[in-house]
């Protein structure tokens, strides 16, 4: 029995260590959705003006106080607007941003097979039409006058 309740409290350890590190979020983690309002339309995590260093600064006091992740996101967002997000939220009218880029993908595709195919059908000649462009007689006239002007060719190299 001693056994079982060491495991349950070793569970219990092990479990509350993990929880903090897998809700907790780094300032990289959040500075990366964000963007500098200096007007570098930098990312903060990577912009280096005097902006994104307050903002840094700003998202890891509002981390030490144990605001989370969204809590934090949101503050800039009160604050700034949504411009200070680098990603359009997906809902609403911003969920246009996320799809029409597939849409206009899939409709340019239908556009240039539909275009395509019709010119190949007008390009690819029918059995009919090739037979109506190339008569017999005509084809065998063409045949023979080649094959005169071939003999002619060979009687002029001797």
């Amino acid at each position: 029995m001693g056994l079982a309740i060491r495991a349950a409290v070793l569970a219990l350890l092990l479990s509350a260590l993990l929880v903090p590190a897998v809700g907790a979020a780094s300032v990289d983690d959040i500075t990366r959705e964000l963007m500098c309002q200096c007007g570098c339309t930098m990312v903060v995590n990577t912009c280096d003006c005097g902006t994104a260093d307050q903002m840094r600064t700003l998202v890891k006091q509002k981390i030490d106080e144990g605001q989370t992740k969204d809590q934090i996101i949101g503050y800039f967002v009160d604050q700034y607007g949504e411009t200070v997000l680098s990603a359009p939220t997906k809902q609403g009218f911003n969920l246009t941003a996320w799809i029409f880029p597939f849409v206009a993908i899939a409709a340019g595709a239908g556009i240039v097979y539909f275009v395509l195919s019709r010119w190949v059908m007008k390009a690819k000649p029918t059995e009919e039409t090739a037979l109506a462009l190339q008569p017999a007689e005509v084809t065998d006239e063409y045949e023979e006058r080649f094959r005169r002007e071939m003999e002619s060719f060979d009687e002029g190299r001797d």
